[in-house]
């Protein structure tokens, strides 16, 4: 019960929330998952993906509008997307509103985050309540650092991108669920950084060859 773990102070957190596009970070994920090894190492993409997508399909089949998540849902809508459901952004964020007001969260791009980080920091250090002066100069820090590749926190690096077969069919479920978050940032105005993201579909991937790229950063 936050309400309650929190109290009066529940009004006053301020949350940030780093999404990237689902596909890039279920495929990610996996390589996360190849990396611990032991039994991993034997493990498919294919074995790995295909009953997860028609364990979601049967879900969808039963009650289309289903959110998928949490996993603890009553039967038989338990475990309706396993691993796949770290990307069901949009009924993670009508969670979250049921706690919090808009303006306490903070949705972050990641593809922003690589692109402008600058401009993601000011804004993240703003949400936290420092003034515009102490953001601009923590801001103009941040971008003479560069994290050294190999400091990166990426497993798919290194590995391609996912099979075109299995992005097409792992994108076909995500997109209603994508359709619906964008949907709800819009209406709940919900902030987003970096600010030019706001009001676009700043999780869609760019087109082959530009931008984030699926091997890159975090899962």
């Amino acid at each position: 019960n936050m309400a309650a773990f929190y109290g009066r102070a529940l009004g006053q957190l301020r949350l940030v929330w780093m999404l990237r596009d689902p596909v890039a970070k279920y495929w990610s994920y996996f390589w996360e998952l190849k990396s611990y090894g032991g039994d991993w190492v034997r493990v498919t993409f294919d074995a790995f993906t295909a009953p997860k997508l028609n364990r979601s399909r049967e879900c969808l089949r039963r009650d289309p509008t289903s959110p998928l998540w949490p996993p603890s849902l009553p039967p038989p809508f338990g475990s309706c997307a396993p691993h796949l459901d770290h990307g069901l952004y949009h009924p993670q964020l009508q969670r979250w509103l049921e706690y919090f007001q808009p303006a306490q969260l903070l949705l972050v791009s990641f593809a922003g985050m690589v692109q402008r980080p600058a401009a993601v920091v000011r804004d993240v250090v703003l949400h936290a309540g420092l003034r515009r002066a102490q953001a601009e100069r923590i801001a103009a820090s941040a971008v003479s650092r560069r994290v050294a590749k190999e400091k990166q926190n990426s497993k798919a690096s290194g590995h391609g991108r996912m099979p075109p077969a299995w992005r097409r069919e792992v994108a076909a479920l995500y997109a209603p669920f994508l359709d619906r978050f964008y949907s709800l940032v819009g209406e709940a105005g919900v902030p987003v950084s970096p600010c030019e993201e706001r009001g676009t579909r700043f999780l869609d991937p760019p087109p082959q060859g530009e931008g984030e790229g699926e091997g890159e950063g975090e899962g």
